[in-house]
């Protein structure tokens, strides 16, 4: 498994719109544990199967009931490519969707920039997976001709392979899981089979999330979850030191305030650091 670090790339990334709001996936230490296990298994089997899907949704956090949830999911599924394939030295997800493309979870600021480069091209691997709905498995020096500026941004930031792999549901293009390697052929089929299980997990949560919405609405209403991911963070560090429990259980007593409260988690989280910082009167 994939050794947990996260070097910066040697420029920071200047601001970028599609980027800048893109979260570190750094779930709790042993949150994932579970998913990986699920991945792992399956991995040594045959195509995922439905008790694998479900099996890994519970794993990565369950039902999906606003875009906060989906959040988590996200940066659980980032997590569990990172540390369950060997070769992913780094991994993002980008959101295509309704005319709106940005990258929503990542690993590492090196995957931003060569994420930025492939979106101002209108073209690269990432992008095509999402269009085209194929996994694509890319050395980058033999992809220097055909995406160009992908090739030199991830050769800069000293990535040598690249798999990307299609969310989308129903028929509808959702984005990618993006893996980066840093060694020449990082990933095989093996890998390609796990990335699978990954995505099809995704894919389901968010087009049931999605059902009733619109690709806009759901691209528009995840980019402001991942904007107003802060006052999230600072409630679960709260909820932490006055219960004794992990980030993973502070979140989880958020979601189930909000679900009895009929109100947004995001929401029940600014009303409790409002009460820890309002004046004593």
């Amino acid at each position: 498994m994939s050794v947990r670090e996260n070097p910066t790339s040697r420029d920071e990334p200047a601001f970028d719109p599609r980027t800048s709001e893109s979260l570190l996936a750094a779930t709790p230490a042993g949150a994932t544990d579970d998913a990986v296990e699920v991945a792992a298994t399956a991995a040594a089997a045959a195509a995922p199967d439905p008790g694998s899907l479900a099996a890994m949704l519970v794993a990565l956090g369950g039902s999906i009931a606003d875009e906060d949830d989906l959040v988590v999911l996200l940066q659980r599924v980032v997590d569990v490519a990172h540390e369950v394939i060997d070769g992913a030295d780094c991994a993002s997800i980008t959101i295509d969707l309704g005319g709106r493309t940005y990258t929503a979870v990542h690993t590492d600021t090196r995957t931003l920039r060569v994420d930025a480069e492939q979106y101002d091209a209108g073209d690269g691997p990432c992008l095509q997976s999402a269009h085209t709905g194929e996994t694509v498995l890319v050395d980058v020096g033999a992809g220097g001709q055909r995406w160009p500026r992908f090739a030199e941004a991830a050769a800069e930031e000293g990535i040598l392979s690249f798999l990307a792999a299609p969310l989308s549901a129903a028929g509808q293009p959702l984005g990618a899981l993006n893996l980066y390697g840093t060694a020449p052929a990082a990933f095989d089929t093996v890998d390609a089979d796990v990335v699978t299980l990954l995505t099809t997990t995704v894919s389901r949560a968010i087009a049931d999330f999605a059902r009733f919405r619109s690709a806009v609405e759901v691209a528009d209403a995840l980019r402001v979850a991942l904007e107003n991911r802060a006052p999230i963070e600072q409630a679960k560090g709260i909820i932490m030191a006055d219960h004794g429990v992990d980030a993973d259980q502070a979140f989880a007593l958020l979601r189930t305030r909000s679900q009895n409260s009929n109100r947004r988690v995001r929401d029940i989280a600014s009303d409790l650091i409002a009460s820890r910082t309002r004046p004593a009167p």
